[in-house]
């Protein structure tokens, strides 16, 4: 503890470095906004052409082969054989719950320790690590088990993408989680210096709008509604 200009108010040190804690915590706040603003701002690149690629169609290239659509939608280039098709929904959702879940749980842990329970946010942050690291396997399956690939229309393309930035958001939320409990564990994180736990629910509170717009792209933008698009150049589907 340090004693303040005026001499009346002590202000608490932060064990490793010995900077007042409100100083520590005003950095890491500006670099987790950093964090956000750069998610968020990748986040929106890929609705937008998500959105965009959907409502163009250019080509009829917007669907993946095999899906239902009419000669005029494909300039006549449909594939004849192909069961390449739209991705199910429901993993979508799947991921967006544990997301959630997850978020929930870091949420406890983290006002479990401003209460002065250590080792409730042990026991909350574990639990989030455990649903995070659930949700990141079940994208990398999702990913990887896709009825069509990169180049199988713009559809495949921009919903790989979302998927691609969940697993590297995940990755973000395990490897902040390991540091998250090393740390409660070994005291430097305790029920004086808790702005990192609580910074960190902040973010995961941004991942699940994230993954839950993905799941609302890919559920209701589906079948485009361009069904005359424009014909440019020699641009056909792959067969």
């Amino acid at each position: 503890m340090s004693t303040d200009a005026v001499g009346t108010q002590e202000t608490p040190l932060y064990p490793p470095t010995g900077e007042p804690i409100g100083e520590i915590a005003r950095r890491t706040k500006v670099g987790l906004w950093t964090l956000i603003v750069m998610s968020v701002s990748g986040t929106l690149a890929l609705v937008v052409s998500y959105s965009y690629l959907w409502a163009l169609n250019v080509n009829g290239g917007w669907a993946p082969p095999g899906a239902s659509l009419t000669s005029s939608q494909t300039n006549s280039t449909l594939p004849s054989k192909s069961d390449a098709t739209f991705a199910p929904e429901w993993p979508f959702w799947a991921i967006f719950g544990l997301t959630v879940l997850a978020t929930i749980a870091m949420w406890f842990g983290y006002k479990q320790l401003v209460k002065g329970h250590r080792d409730g946010m042990l026991l909350g942050g574990g639990v989030s690590l455990i649903i995070t690291v659930a949700a990141l396997v079940a994208q990398w399956i999702q990913i990887t088990t896709f009825p069509f690939g990169a180049s199988n229309g713009a559809y495949a393309s921009a919903v790989l993408l979302l998927c691609a930035e969940n697993i590297f958001n995940l990755l973000i939320l395990v490897f902040l989680h390991i540091g998250l409990l090393n740390r409660t564990r070994k005291g430097l994180i305790s029920p004086l210096v808790y702005y990192q736990t609580k910074l960190v629910s902040y973010w995961m509170v941004w991942i699940c709008v994230s993954v839950l717009l993905g799941a609302l792209l890919t559920t209701f933008l589906l079948d485009s509604p361009n069904t005359e698009p424009s014909i440019f150049g020699t641009f056909k589907l792959p067969s």
